[in-house]
């Protein structure tokens, strides 16, 4: 199973990702996430990754231009967003929609869903307003649902305790880890990523 290690700040865990078989890691932008990470400091370590683990650029509060020159000066290869935004088709199918939903009527309509690349399915947003590493957990069956129709990133709440379980729930293309396997925000812990990489692949 594809696993997507997010909040990457350390070319350490980007490396140590790579070499446990990550299929991507994702760089959080978004200068209000406690994961933040400049763009010079992500295009460094994106620069000593090997060609073959996906480098995701999370995008929050930018504009389209801002995003699309991002992606080309990091060395970017998906996007992720938290709300829909115009490209060419091209662009678009290199995009990842986050959908923070609790359940199908608060999905946007099928036609923009099938528009990008993939779907990130998160946990829903509380009061506090947190984007994604909240160690919440997302609601499988929405997701089971989503996953038999597009390319389904399952997030929130994943741990090496309970990935097996939800691959097997949901069937997605990729599963997505941030705190789950984390010392704080923004620091891995060796053996917890390790762990969570290894389940991964036993499911697969």
């Amino acid at each position: 199973m594809r696993a997507k290690i997010c909040g990457i700040t350390t070319l350490d865990d980007a490396m140590l990702a790579a070499q446990q078989g990550a299929w991507a890691v994702g760089f959080n932008f978004y200068q209000q996430s406690p994961r933040y990470v400049q763009p010079a400091h992500a295009k460094e370590i994106i620069k000593k990754l090997p060609k073959s683990v996906m480098k995701i650029g999370i995008f929050i509060d930018y504009s389209s231009c801002e995003i699309f020159r991002h992606v080309d000066e990091v060395g970017l290869d998906l996007i992720q967003i938290y709300s829909p935004i115009h490209a060419s088709q091209a662009l678009q199918k290199r995009m990842i929609l986050c959908l923070q939903a609790a359940s199908q009527s608060e999905l946007p309509e099928p036609e923009v869903l099938q528009s990008y690349g993939y779907l990130l399915l998160d946990a829903p947003r509380h009061s506090d307003g947190l984007l994604g590493g909240t160690g919440r957990q997302s609601n499988w069956i929405l997701a089971q649902s989503l996953a038999k129709q597009h390319r389904l990133i399952l997030a929130g709440g994943l741990t090496a305790e309970n990935v097996a379980a939800a691959i097997q729930s949901v069937n997605p293309y990729a599963v997505d880890v941030a705190s789950g396997i984390e010392c704080r925000p923004g620091l891995k812990q060796a053996d917890r990523m390790t762990q969570f990489l290894e389940r991964c692949n036993h499911v697969s």
